[in-house]
């Protein structure tokens, strides 16, 4: 019978984002992983795991190189063992990891990164015969050969890879998965998409407004995280979890239609659990903001303050924010059946209060960056409303079950 494990998660280590407390290794190294269904990839860039200790390490020919919309890194593909430890226990011996040798992925103070979608986000390329053209010869991607070569820039990198071949590795979960550890299905529950911070610093890792819930096998079940009923979005491709995000609508005004994605599906954007913002093309974000205006005129002065997203998370002095006058929004995506869903983000959601430091307030939607594609991507400000299902036993693709949220 597989098994459902439920794990605490909690937003402290990585500005926002969630992270599980995985142990890696024979050593059982405690390492924070950020969930992220918007990667395939295991990776990880920490002190704390010292892989020359590791007797359960298996050494490859194989190496990754990542670029996110933020941040990116290169570095040799292992395997090892992992354990999980929530109200039941698994151990899992053979894992892909990938060890962020060089770049910075946008970690913050997290260990790494759990990748939950699908295999073709989770290429690998082998250097076998960069290896033996080598002297001496080398045998395995660890230790990282390209360091004796001089080549430390992740553009160096990847010019180098371009000419070997590649594979896609079966990522973490899906692995599990196959080999019947847990059914073909996990869960998310959170409460912020931004750390809360209170007056009294010690007191944010213990915030119950900063911890949250990973399902791995199950959710439905969980009837104490949500109310009411589930409505199901379809997922269009097996590569992120991607949706059709057909409009958004500022209160009670007309909906803004959003342009269709590139495919013949239209799907134009993807949920992802490691992103603490939704983002969405500059064109809708500018009609977001104008129809926020024409809500409520009196919010364009605080429009106007808004800081350019650098990365970083700046706010506004929470006195200016008066959620009251702020519009609830509603998302609406294609749903499994061709109707649509309609989910809601309240002003709370997409004002995160107590962010990024006590007092100010963070504004939690932003427009494309200038190296994305025009798609939108559906993060935790409104993933933090829902109790939210990856189902991905149903159809070819799956589906995306969102119920209210307990909070």
């Amino acid at each position: 019978m597989p098994a459902i494990l439920r794990l605490p998660i909690t937003n402290v280590y990585a500005k926002g984002d969630f992270t599980v407390r995985v142990l890696i290794g024979s050593e059982a190294n405690e390492l924070q992983l950020i969930i992220d269904t918007g990667s395939s990839t295991l990776a990880l860039h920490s002190s704390r795991y010292q892989p020359e200790q590791d007797s359960h390490l298996q050494r490859t020919t194989l190496v990754q190189e990542v670029m996110y919309g933020i941040g990116g890194w290169a570095g040799p593909v292992t395997k090892t063992s992992m354990q999980l430890h929530g109200d039941v226990s698994l151990t899992l011996p053979q894992n892909f990891v990938a060890l962020a040798t060089r770049g910075e992925p946008p970690l913050a103070k997290a260990d790494g990164i759990l990748g939950l979608a699908y295999n073709r986000l989770n290429q690998a390329t082998d250097i076998s015969e960069f290896l033996a053209q080598q002297q001496p010869p080398l045998h395995t991607s660890l230790p990282w050969p390209f360091s004796q070569c001089g080549v430390d820039a992740l553009q160096q990198i990847a010019g180098i890879l371009h000419v070997y071949p590649k594979q896609n590795l079966t990522p973490w979960f899906s692995n599990i998965e196959q080999h019947g550890v847990v059914a073909n299905i996990f869960a998310f529950y959170c409460q912020r998409s931004s750390i809360h911070h209170t007056a009294q610093k010690a007191q944010t890792a213990q915030d119950s407004l900063n911890q949250g819930w990973f399902i791995l096998g199950g959710g439905v079940e969980q009837h104490d995280l949500y109310d009411g009923d589930f409505q199901n979005i379809r997922v269009w491709h097996d590569v992120y979890y991607n949706v059709q995000l057909t409009a958004i609508q500022v209160g009670d005004l007309a909906p803004i239609p959003c342009p269709p994605g590139n495919g013949a599906d239209s799907a134009n954007g993807f949920f992802d659990t490691g992103s603490s913002v939704i983002l969405l093309p500059d064109t809708t974000y500018q009609s977001l903001l104008q129809h926020l205006v024409q809500f409520n005129p009196r919010l364009q002065t605080v429009l106007q303050q808004l800081p350019a997203f650098t990365g970083v998370e700046q706010g506004l002095d929470a006195k200016l924010i008066k959620l009251s006058e702020w519009p609830e929004l509603y998302f609406y995506f294609v749903a499994d059946n061709g109707d649509l869903v309609k989910l809601a983000c309240p002003p709370h959601d997409y004002w995160q209060m107590n962010a990024p430091a006590f007092g100010l307030c963070s504004f939690k939607i932003i427009a494309q960056l200038p190296h994305f594609s025009n798609q939108s991507i559906i993060g935790l400000p409104l993933l933090c409303n829902y109790f939210t299902v990856f189902d991905r036993a149903v159809h070819r693709t799956g589906v995306i079950r969102c119920a209210t949220a307990r909070r």
